[in-house]
C-alpha cells in the first residue's frame, strides 16, 4: 500500500494560524466568531494556491465549534457541504441546491455550503441563486471562493462579505518550504528554494507540488543545479556573469554563454524575461533603501550592488526597454534565436566605456569643440573698437556728412540715428577685416581638410552627412571660394545644413577666415551616395546575399 501523499495535502493548513500570507483574512475571521457576527454570506477571491479554500474549511468547522462545547470536528464535517462550480455550473445543479438549504442541520448550529470557482456558474444558475442568497434561513452560511471576481454578478457581491486574499510572498514561501523539509530531512540549498518561490509565483500549493518533483528528481538532495535543469529556469550566478560581460561589452563571450544555455535546453523567451528581471534587480540594488524588496542572502545582493556601481540608472532602463520589445516580437518571428542574439548584439553594443562610472552619478564628458564640430559650431571672435575710438569716429563722419537727401539733419532726427548705426557698423566690419587671417591653400590641402571633417562626421554618428561629403572631391574655384557639386537637390539640402559647421572648420584648419562654400546640383554625376534605407539595402545585397535571407527571416520591412 503506498502511503504517500503530496505535500500540498500533507501540510494543509487546519487552523487559522498554520495559514501562511494571509494575516489580514485569517485575524478578521476570527474576530468574527469570536464575537458571534456571523454573516450569511463571504466571498474569498484571489490567486489560486493562496489559502481560500482552505480558510472556508477552517471557517466552516470554527463557527460550529463555537457553537457547541465538546463536540468531535468529525461530526461537524457532517454540517459541512462543498460544491465545485465549474463541473456543477448548471440551473438544475442550483435548484438542488436550494431545496437542499431548507433542511437544518442535525449537529450544530450552521451548514455550510463551499461554492468553489463560483464565477463559473451559468448567468441562469447565478440568478436562480439570488433569490436564496438575498434571504437565507438562519442556519445557513454560503462560503464563496473565486480566483475571477469580475466575473460575478453584481447583484451576488453585493451581498457578500468580501475578502480579497493576496499573492504569497516569496520570504514567506521559502519559510515554509524550508520547514516542511527540515521535517521530511531533506538536505536543500537555500538559493534552490528560492528558485522554487519564484516558480510559483506566490502560490504556495504549487511551490509544494514543485518541491515533490523535484525530491524525487534530487533523491532527497535539493541542490541548485538540478533544481535549475528541472525547473528549466537560469540561476542568478549565471546571469550576473551574462550582465557582467555585457557591461564591459565582451560581446564574443556573451553570445557564447548564450549559446551554452540554450544546449542545455533552455527557453529563449524565458531566458530574455529572466534577463529583463535580472538588470531590474541590478537598478533596484543601487539604492540602499529599497534593499528590503529583495529575498536574497548577502553575498548574493553584494553582487549586484557592486555590477549597479559600474553603470547608470539611465543605461538599465535603456536595457530593460531593448529586451521588452524583442519579448513582444518574440512570437512574431520564425528564428528566435537569432533574435535573442540580435538583442544581446545591442544591449552589449549600447554599453559607452565612457559611461560606465564610479559609484552611482555618471560622469560628464569633456566636449573638445575642435573634434565635435558638427554638435558645436566654431564660433569667430568679433573684434570691437573701443568705446572712445567709436565715439571719436562717428563724430569725424558725422561732421562730414552735412546734407541728406538735400535736406539737413537734425542732431535728435531718426535719419541721425540711423546714420549713427550704420557708421559704426561699417567701423566694426572694417576693423574685423583687418584682423581675419586670409592664408593661401592648395587644393591637396583643402582635400586632407575636408576629408578630416568628414571622418569626424562619422566618429560623432552622423554618417549620412559624412558619406555625402565623400561622393566628390572639393574644387577651388577662386583664392577664397569653394565649389562643391551634388546629384540632386535633397543632397544640397542637406549639407546647406551643415554648411555653417563646415565652412568654420575650413576657416580654423587652413587659417583662412573668408572662405566661402558654394554647393552645386548636377543629375548628371554618378551616383554613391545612397540617402534611403530601401538603396542602402540593395546595395548591401549585392555585396552580401545573407542580409537578403536575414531580412525575410525577420519579416522586415521599410
Amino acid at each position: 500500500m503506498n502511503d504517500f501523499v503530496v505535500s500540498s495535502l500533507k501540510y494543509r493548513p487546519k487552523t487559522f494560524d498554520t495559514v501562511i500570507g494571509q494575516n489580514h483574512v485569517t485575524s478578521t475571521l476570527k474576530n468574527s466568531i469570536t464575537e458571534n457576527k456571523i454573516p450569511s454570506a463571504i466571498l474569498f477571491c484571489g490567486p489560486r494556491g493562496v489559502g481560500k479554500t482552505s480558510c472556508a474549511r477552517i471557517y466552516a468547522k470554527e463557527i460550529n465549534k463555537s457553537s457547541i462545547e465538546n463536540i468531535d470536528s468529525h461530526d461537524l464535517s457532517f454540517n459541512i457541504f462543498e460544491l465545485d462550480a465549474a463541473s456543477n455550473r448548471g440551473i438544475e445543479e442550483m435548484k438542488n441546491l436550494i431545496d437542499k438549504v431548507r433542511i437544518p442541520p442535525q449537529i450544530g448550529k450552521y451548514k455550510v455550503y463551499i461554492i468553489d470557482e463560483v464565477h463559473m456558474l451559468t448567468p441562469q444558475a447565478m440568478n436562480a441563486f439570488l433569490k436564496t442568497l438575498e434571504e437565507p434561513p438562519k442556519h445557513i452560511v454560503f462560503v464563496l471562493a473565486t480566483t475571477e471576481k469580475n466575473k460575478i454578478l453584481p447583484t451576488i457581491l453585493s451581498r457578500c462579505q468580501i475578502y480579497d486574499f493576496n499573492r504569497i510572498n516569496e520570504s514567506e514561501i521559502c519559510k515554509a518550504i524550508v520547514d516542511i523539509c527540515r521535517k521530511e530531512e531533506f538536505k536543500y540549498d537555500d538559493e534552490a528554494i528560492s528558485i522554487i518561490a519564484r516558480k510559483s509565483d506566490g502560490s504556495l500549493r504549487d511551490s509544494l507540488t514543485i518541491l515533490d518533483r523535484i525530491v524525487s528528481f534530487t533523491n532527497k538532495n535539493i541542490t541548485t543545479e538540478k533544481t535549475s535543469e528541472l525547473l528549466n529556469v537560469l540561476d542568478n550566478e549565471s546571469f550576473l556573469k551574462l550582465s557582467e560581460n555585457i557591461i564591459k561589452n565582451n560581446l564574443i563571450p556573451v553570445l557564447i554563454q548564450f549559446n551554452e544555455i540554450c544546449d542545455k535546453g533552455y527557453n529563449e523567451k524565458e531566458f530574455l524575461t529572466g534577463l529583463a528581471n535580472h538588470f531590474r534587480n541590478i537598478l533596484i540594488a543601487k539604492s540602499k533603501e529599497s534593499h528590503d524588496i529583495f529575498d536574497f542572502n548577502n553575498n548574493l545582493l553584494n553582487l549586484f550592488v557592486e555590477q549597479g556601481n559600474l553603470i547608470d540608472n539611465n543605461s538599465i532602463i535603456e536595457k530593460i526597454s531593448l529586451i521588452e520589445n524583442s519579448i513582444f516580437k518574440y512570437n512574431l518571428v520564425e528564428n528566435k534565436k537569432l533574435l535573442v542574439e540580435i538583442t544581446l548584439m545591442k544591449i552589449s553594443k549600447s554599453f559607452n566605456h565612457n559611461e560606465i562610472i564610479k559609484g552611482n552619478l555618471p560622469q560628464k564628458k569633456k566636449v573638445d569643440l575642435k573634434n565635435n564640430i558638427d554638435k558645436a559650431p566654431v564660433k569667430i571672435p568679433v573684434i570691437t573698437p573701443a568705446v572712445d575710438e567709436v565715439k571719436k569716429q562717428n563724430q569725424e563722419e558725422f561732421s562730414n556728412k552735412k546734407e541728406i537727401n538735400n535736406e539737413e539733419i537734425s542732431a535728435l532726427s531718426l535719419s541721425s540715428i540711423k546714420l549713427k548705426k550704420e557708421i559704426i557698423a561699417e567701423k566694426d566690419k572694417e576693423k574685423v577685416d583687418e584682423e581675419k587671417q586670409s592664408s593661401e591653400f592648395d587644393k591637396d590641402q583643402l582635400k586632407i581638410k575636408w576629408g578630416k571633417y568628414s571622418k569626424i562626421l562619422s566618429e560623432n554618428g552622423n554618417n549620412s552627412l559624412s558619406s555625402l561629403l565623400e561622393i566628390n572631391d572639393p574644387i577651388i574655384l577662386e583664392k577664397n571660394k569653394i565649389s562643391f557639386t551634388v546629384p540632386s537637390k535633397s543632397n544640397k539640402k542637406e549639407i546647406d545644413s551643415g554648411k555653417e559647421n563646415l565652412i568654420n572648420f575650413l576657416r580654423a584648419e587652413l587659417k583662412n577666415d573668408i572662405i566661402e562654400l558654394d554647393v552645386i546640383v548636377d543629375k548628371n554625376i554618378s551616383k554613391e551616395y545612397y540617402s534611403t534605407p530601401q538603396e542602402k539595402f540593395e546595395k548591401i545585397s549585392k555585396l552580401n546575399p545573407l542580409v537578403d535571407q536575414f531580412k525575410n527571416d525577420l519579416k522586415l520591412d521599410f
